[in-house]
């Protein structure tokens, strides 16, 4: 860092420090500022109550977005395969991208059925 950048970082810092502390001092002695301690409540902005359910939440909200972008690569690997006319590099090509289409299906499908089996299980040694 330049000289030249320190003195345009200092400048810009100085400020909002002088303006902080500025503030915090008024704000101090402030007679209408009342030294009781107010109760602060914190609502739950999400609708699980455990991580568990959590992560579940995040699978399903993945999966969501998932499903069409797989059925998207479906419908280009079918696409592939119609516009190949018989051409072995783009027929290759086509059944790399299904396969890889299914196998991320599969993935998915698998990481939730493997999150639920796991949230099952710990809920029935819980229970």
């Amino acid at each position: 860092m330049s000289i030249l950048q320190k003195i345009g970082f200092l400048a810009m810092c100085l400020p909002a420090l002088f303006l902080g502390m500025t503030v915090s001092f008024v704000r101090a002695s402030d007679p209408l500022v009342s030294p009781t301690v107010q109760p602060v409540t914190l609502n739950n902005p999400l609708r699980v109550n455990s991580i568990e359910e959590l992560l579940v939440a995040i699978l399903n909200i993945f999966m969501v977005l998932m499903i069409p972008i797989i059925v998207f690569f479906i419908i280009l690997a079918g696409f592939k395969y119609v516009t190949a006319q018989g051409n072995p590099g783009q027929i290759e090509e086509a059944t790399t991208t299904f396969t890889y289409a299914i196998i991320g299906g599969v993935l998915i499908l698998a990481a939730v059925a493997i999150a639920e089996i796991i949230k099952n299980t710990v809920d029935s040694f819980a229970a």
